[in-house]
């Protein structure tokens, strides 16, 4: 048995090493990950591939070895600490880039060492285990919209004069897009301190017929998935206009999904307490 333990932790710490230098040569020599090439639909089908794989690997899990690593408690350390290393890497850029391969592919191992974990453990002996379900499903809901809903994500700007509706934004690339509403300016405020910096200021706005007051950091909620931000005003030639930028993320469902599934594993978890009787996970 320490034999084998030993080997397990060897081939570990191998696999670690090659996935790191061929990440980081990669981050050198091809520069980030393609994340956008990655949008809907080519994103659902390798979902669907990266299970179907995931499923295969655990089902003949005790004759290959990856499966056993996926599995073996030091892979929960390293994922832990792949995440808090993610964390501080991304904390410390003052424009964080989730799009390097070492992020991608740390994120993309956590994700893959977590569904291992629900495939082992989400029942047992007496039946499904409701708490350690919600809880871990619910994570991987969390990190999986983050990671694979990220190709989907858009964020488009619109430049607003008052009294001119307008249903065009533009690309961070620049190219045009055409919204499905119409944004109208309906006029703006802003207060200055002596210094004639801007202390605060605000826009009224039409969307979609719909009146609402725009903020810095408070935007206006038009779906789940998208909101709108106020980024600039000004007053050109006594026209008032503003900047605002549109933010999509059609996979926001996904991890509201996952909060409300942590939330009610808490729950369970904070009520009846946990449990001593050793129980078998069936393998």
């Amino acid at each position: 048995m320490p034999n084998t333990r030993y080997r397990t932790y060897v081939y570990h710490a191998l696999l670690v090493v090659l996935v790191v230098v061929a990440t980081i040569a990669l981050q050198v020599f091809t520069g980030d990950f393609p994340v956008d090439i990655f949008a809907f639909p080519l994103n659902i089908v390798c979902i669907v591939l990266w299970l179907t794989v995931v499923a295969m690997l655990y089902k003949n899990r005790q004759n290959i070895t990856l499966a056993k690593l996926l599995l073996s408690p030091g892979a929960t350390w390293l994922s832990l600490a792949i995440m808090a290393a993610i964390g501080i890497y991304l904390g410390l850029q003052r424009q964080p880039n989730s799009s390097s391969w070492p992020v991608v592919m740390g994120v993309l191992y956590v994700l893959t060492h977590l569904a291992f974990i629900i495939l082992r453990g989400w029942r047992n002996s007496t039946g499904i285990r409701w708490r350690f379900t919600l809880l871990h499903i619910g994570l991987f809901l969390l990190l999986g919209a983050g990671f694979w809903g990220a190709p989907d994500r858009e964020q488009l700007r619109v430049a607003l004069i008052e009294n001119r509706p307008t249903h065009i934004a533009l690309h961070t690339n620049g190219t045009a897009a055409a919204l499905d509403y119409s944004i109208e300016l309906k006029g703006v405020k802003a207060e200055y301190a002596e210094s004639g910096m801007p202390t605060h200021f605000e826009a009224e706005i039409k969307v979609d017929g719909i009146e609402t007051q725009l903020t810095v950091n408070h935007p206006y909620n038009r779906t789940l998935g998208e909101k709108i931000y106020l980024i600039s005003i000004g007053n050109d030639n006594n026209e008032p206009y503003c900047i605002v930028e549109v933010v999509r993320e059609p996979w926001q469902w996904v991890s509201l999904a996952g909060i409300v599934m942590l939330l009610a594993g808490a729950v369970m978890l904070f009520i009846r307490g946990p449990r001593h009787s050793a129980t078998k996970i069936e393998k």
